[in-house]
């Protein structure tokens, strides 16, 4: 498997293609390898400023090419995973102080694959 960066922090992979619709001529279909990864870091879904708060999907930061490949479903989906996860695991705490090992463990099937499935 080729892949992206994986942040320390990351909490969601993905696959899907950069796919930009922000020109009236058209659209951009950037397709990668078809043994590409790339991640999702947990400090794009945490304002800095917030404490209690963990956005997923649509509403991470990031730049036009990153949220172009993320705002599908299957990335989504982890990343409403991972939310509730950082979520718990912070407690009464502040998000931006969840064990991010403790985490990756919650999330190794999505960051790593389950056995018989592609990884």
């Amino acid at each position: 498997m080729r892949a992206g960066t994986r942040f320390d922090d990351a909490v969601a992979r993905t696959a899907w293609p950069i796919e930009l619709h922000d020109r009236p001529e058209g659209y951009v279909w950037e397709m990668f390898d078809s043994d590409h990864i790339h991640y999702v870091p947990l400090r794009s879904m945490t304002p800095p400023d917030v404490h209690n708060l963990v956005a997923a999907g649509r509403c991470v930061d990031g730049d036009a090419a990153a949220l172009s490949s993320v705002r599908v479903m299957g990335p989504c989906a982890a990343m409403g995973a991972a939310a509730a996860h950082a979520l718990h695991l912070a407690g009464t705490g502040s998000v931006h102080d969840a064990d991010l090992g403790r985490l990756a463990g919650r999330l190794t099937a999505n960051l790593d694959g389950h056995e018989g499935y592609p990884r």
